[in-house]
């Protein structure tokens, strides 16, 4: 959901860049983009296995410098111990907002209107109802699937069978759309769906197959192409 349906504000490769920046390295956003997604991808792969939240303060401290560790390296830096520290201390104080993208709510409201059944996977360990509520998302949705409530993650199959099963579809008849490439694309792949990456501003380049759009305006076409290939 988030970077795919949700965005930061401020968004989080900016932040990234300036506060680096107080420490002299420059950085740029294509660097950072996928250096934050990777790290998404680490705080998934964490979360799967004991839920970061609920560990020991010392282990999750121990867990967030390692996530930390993860985005710079995948950025092309090798931080010292200090710098990471440093970052981490200044993030504490960012205080982030949550917004829709401006393509999703009239993407929704379009594909409603197409008569297809919508929905949302998400390995967030939380309730997102009432967030869905608050976005503007919940009257186009017929599911909502999260880690908390079914116990799986993504990538794993089972999680996206579940979603086909609830919508009453198969998986070949499904799309699923996401920022994360191994997370969603191939996941759902492996799912037998059709795993789509949405690439917002271009900056990922390592895709190596797959469906990739820029907007979530671009689904119909997709959905088109896909179809009568």
């Amino acid at each position: 959901m988030y970077n795919t349906l949700i965005t930061y504000d401020p968004p989080r490769e900016d932040t990234h860049i300036g506060l680096l920046k107080k420490h002299d390295i420059s950085i740029t956003k294509k660097a950072i983009s996928p250096a934050i997604k990777a790290g998404d991808e680490f705080f998934y792969r964490e979360n799967s296995l004991s839920l970061v939240k609920n560990r020991p303060p010392e282990e999750q401290q121990t867990f967030w410098y390692n996530y930390e560790l993860e985005v710079l390296r995948q950025a092309g830096l090798e931080p010292s111990p200090n710098l990471i520290k440093e970052i981490l201390k200044d993030l504490r104080d960012v205080k982030y907002k949550m917004a829709p993208f401006k393509d999703v709510l009239p993407s929704l409201e379009l594909l409603k209107k197409q008569a297809y059944k919508l929905g949302i996977i998400s390995n967030i360990d939380r309730d997102i109802n009432s967030m869905c509520e608050e976005m503007g998302f919940s009257p186009f949705l017929d599911i909502i699937l999260t880690s908390q409530e079914t116990g799986l993650y993504k990538p794993s199959p089972e999680i996206f069978h579940l979603a086909c099963n609830k919508t009453g579809v198969t998986p070949e008849q499904a799309i699923y759309i996401g920022d994360q490439y191994q997370i969603d694309v191939v996941g759902a792949s492996s799912a037998g769906m059709a795993g789509v990456l949405v690439d917002r501003d271009s900056l990922d380049d390592e895709q190596p197959e797959g469906y990739r759009i820029s907007s979530l305006t671009e689904i119909p076409q997709l959905i088109a192409s896909i179809t009568a290939a």
